[in-house]
């Protein structure tokens, strides 16, 4: 009798980070390490240096939860296209985060296994059509054309991009792979056009927000949570 391959869990969680309060800020910078803390204070706005501080926090606490490790505790290293991968101490855990203004967004997951997420604001004046026809498949550039309604485009667009961005970020290739080498269905949620690659896709909206995270495989079950960073704070002390 076969058995079927075991489900992967990924973990997929967000903070907004617009909730943050004011006394709460420098508990989470804490969390960081030297490194983290001087990238953050070279954004030239508070309000992307608050979401680099948010999503590295949230990292650092979900990692926290699958190992007996403080949150200060781990270090990381970037691949080079830029993807985070975790060097100390040694767990066997797969990470990826994402950050925009007034959200960020974290997966986490055991084993090696690729996974990448994305995170964007809904409400934002580019002119996608005119993305959509240099970044993405033809498909997909035509299904934007056809919603005329500028708030159904948008929502259209990211719903494609933030998936898109979750797939690239989990291969770890950045931009070196097209946007348009893939095609991203949106019911059922899957990609076509790689025949070689499976991965499995999740997403959702959540404040004004579209989060989207992508894994390698098709054994996978993706679960969000929304965090608060009172709740960071009391887990980070609790340990």
């Amino acid at each position: 009798m076969r058995h079927a391959p075991p489900t992967a869990n990924v973990d997929v969680a967000c903070l907004d980070v617009a909730a943050v309060g004011a006394d709460e800020w420098s508990g989470l910078a804490a969390l960081l390490d030297e490194s983290e803390r001087a990238r953050a204070a070279r954004f030239a706005f508070e309000t992307d240096r608050r979401a680099y501080i948010g999503a590295h926090a949230l990292l650092r606490v979900l990692l926290s939860r699958r190992a007996h490790v403080a949150p200060g505790d781990w270090r990381f290293a970037s691949a080079p296209f830029g993807k985070p991968y975790l060097v100390s101490p040694p767990r066997d855990l797969a990470f990826n985060l994402s950050h925009t203004r007034g959200m960020a967004a974290v997966a986490v997951a055991e084993a090696a296994r690729d996974i990448g997420v994305d995170v964007e604001a809904l409400a934002q004046t580019r002119d996608v059509l005119r993305v959509a026809e240099r970044f993405f498949a033809p498909d997909e550039a035509a299904a934007i054309r056809a919603a005329t309604a500028l708030e159904a485009r948008n929502d259209l667009f990211f719903s494609i991009w933030t998936l898109k961005e979750a797939v690239v970020k989990a291969e770890g290739c950045g931009l070196s792979r097209g946007l348009d080498s893939f095609v991203v269905s949106l019911s059922p949620l899957r990609i076509t056009g790689a025949a070689d690659e499976r991965f499995s896709l999740g997403q959702w909206r959540r404040r004004g927000f579209c989060v989207a995270a992508a894994a390698r495989g098709e054994d996978v079950a993706f679960s969000l949570e929304e965090e608060t960073a009172a709740a960071l704070l009391a887990e980070s002390q609790s340990g």
